[in-house]
C-alpha cells in the first residue's frame, strides 16, 4: 500500500462574504467528491444537516450541478456525486468549482486549486482560514449580517430576540461574546484528522481496545472469581467505589475519603448499572457475580468489544437504539448539537422513526432529552472519549471513534 500519494492544495472562499470567510485545504487528487464535502464542513464549522450540490463551471455554467447522494440526485434530476472523484472536477492550479450548502440559504463556497502537492496516504488538512461560517439558517449572508448587527447593538428593538436565537443555535451562555472572526486552525486539523480515521474504517489495535473497554474490564475482574458482596441495598460496597476510584483515576474529591458510598459517586454507580443492563454482571444472593457472556470475554479484549458491540447496537429499549444510532451519525460526523437543542433534535430522529409515546399525543423535547442523556451516559461507561474517564467529553480518542464504527456497521448489517 503506497505510504504517500498525490494531492491537491485548494482555496475555499465563500461568495460575497466580507470580510471574506475563507479556508486552505490540502486533500489527496482521488478523494471521493463527497469527501471534499466533508472536509469543507468540518474546515468551516457547518453541521451537515442540509443538502449539498457541487457545480462544476460555476453556478451560471453550462454544466449540470451534481447533487451530493444517490437519493438528492434521483429526486431533482441530477447526477450523483457518488463514485466521482476531486480530480475528476478539479485538475491543475487554477481549475474551480462552486460548492453549494443548503439550498434555502445558498451558501455559495468557491472552491480553487492552487497548486499540485503530495501527502501522507489519506491525509487531509487545513493550511489556514479566516472567519467562522456563518450560522446555520442565518437567512444567507444578508440575513447573517443583519443579525450580527442587531446582536452587536443592545439598543435594537429585535436585540433580545437575536440574542436568544444566538443563545440557541450556538449553546452559548451569552450569546453577546459570539465571535464571527474566530478561527481556530488546530482544532480544524484534529477534526479533519478524525475524519480521516473514520474513512480508514481501520480496525482497533489491541492497545486501542484495551483504552476504550477499561472500566468495563476493571469491574469484571474485580468480580472475577467469586464475584462482589453488595451493601444491603444492592450497592458496591465503599472500599470497592474506593478502589475504582482510584484505579480508573477519576480525579474525584471522594478518593480522598476513607470509605465513599456508590451513591456519591455517580460514575461508578453508572458504570455498574450499565454493565448490569448490558448482561455482563448479575445480582445474586447479594454478590454481583460474572454472567456466562462475561467469562466467554476473560482474557479476551476482542471478544468483549463484539458482545459490548453487538448489546450496545441491540437495545431493548426501541427509542435508545434509534437515539443511539442517531448519536453515532453525530459523533462521528463531529456535529456537537448545542444543549438547548439536543432534546428536540433527539425528538426529530425518534419522530421520523416511527416512535410515538406509549400513552398516545406527541414526543417532546424532554423525551428526546431523557433519550439522548441516557445514551451519553452509556457511552461514558467507556473509555471512547479525550479527558478523564467516566467523565464524559466533547471528542472522541481515535479508539472511541472506532468502537463507533463498530457500532455503526452492526446497525448497518442490522438494516440489510
Amino acid at each position: 500500500m503506497p505510504t504517500s500519494e498525490k494531492a491537491l492544495d485548494i482555496r475555499v472562499a465563500i461568495e460575497g462574504s466580507e470580510p471574506e470567510i475563507w479556508r486552505a485545504l490540502r486533500l489527496p487528487l482521488d478523494a471521493p467528491l463527497n469527501t471534499l464535502h466533508e472536509a469543507i464542513q468540518r474546515a468551516f464549522g457547518w453541521e451537515n444537516r442540509h443538502l449539498h450540490l457541487f457545480h462544476p463551471q460555476g453556478v451560471f455554467g453550462e454544466a449540470r450541478p451534481i447533487a451530493g447522494s444517490d437519493d438528492s440526485a434521483d429526486e431533482m434530476d441530477m447526477d450523483s456525486a457518488e463514485g466521482m472523484t476531486v480530480g475528476q472536477l478539479l485538475s491543475g492550479e487554477g481549475s474551480t468549482l462552486v460548492y453549494e450548502y443548503d439550498l434555502g440559504d445558498s451558501w455559495l463556497h468557491t472552491v480553487t486549486v492552487t497548486g499540485p502537492a503530495i501527502v501522507p496516504a489519506g491525509q487531509i488538512s487545513c493550511l489556514g482560514g479566516a472567519n467562522r461560517a456563518p450560522l446555520e439558517d442565518a437567512g444567507g449572508l444578508w440575513g447573517y449580517h443583519e443579525k450580527l448587527r442587531i446582536l452587536a447593538d443592545p439598543s435594537d428593538p429585535e436585540h433580545a430576540e437575536i440574542a436568544d436565537w444566538v443563545r440557541y443555535v450556538t449553546g452559548a451562555f451569552d450569546p453577546t461574546t459570539f465571535d464571527p472572526t474566530e478561527f481556530d486552525l488546530d482544532a480544524v486539523n484534529k477534526s479533519l484528522d478524525r475524519m480521516r480515521i473514520v474513512l480508514a474504517d481501520e480496525p482497533p489495535t489491541p492497545e486501542e481496545r484495551a483504552a476504550v473497554l477499561r472500566p468495563v474490564r476493571w469491574l469484571l475482574e474485580r468480580a472475577r472469581e467469586d464475584g462482589l458482596e453488595l451493601t444491603k441495598d444492592g450497592y458496591l460496597k465503599p472500599a470497592v467505589v474506593r478502589e475504582a476510584v482510584l484505579a480508573l483515576e477519576l480525579g474525584y474529591p471522594w478518593d480522598t475519603y476513607a470509605s465513599p458510598r456508590e451513591v456519591n459517586v455517580p460514575p461508578i454507580a453508572l458504570l455498574r448499572e450499565h454493565i448490569q443492563y448490558w448482561k455482563l454482571l448479575r445480582k445474586y444472593k447479594g454478590r454481583l457475580q460474572p454472567s456466562p457472556a462475561a467469562r466467554r470475554t476473560y482474557d479476551d479484549d476482542a471478544a468483549l468489544w463484539d458482545c459490548l458491540a453487538d448489546r450496545m447496537a441491540d437495545q431493548e429499549n426501541l427509542a435508545l437504539r434509534v437515539g443511539l444510532e442517531a448519536l453515532v451519525r453525530w459523533l462521528l460526523g463531529d456535529q456537537h448539537i448545542p444543549r438547548s437543542q439536543r432534546g428536540y433534535a433527539m425528538a426529530s430522529e425518534l419522530f421520523h422513526a416511527g416512535l410515538r409515546p406509549a400513552g398516545g399525543g406527541e414526543l417532546t423535547e424532554q423525551d428526546g432529552e431523557e433519550i439522548y442523556h441516557e445514551l451519553r451516559r452509556q457511552l461514558n461507561s467507556l473509555g471512547l472519549f479525550e479527558g478523564e474517564l467516566l467523565l464524559g467529553g466533547r471528542k472522541l480518542t481515535p479508539a472511541g471513534l472506532k468502537f463507533l464504527l463498530t457500532l455503526r456497521r452492526r446497525f448497518e448489517a442490522a438494516r440489510g
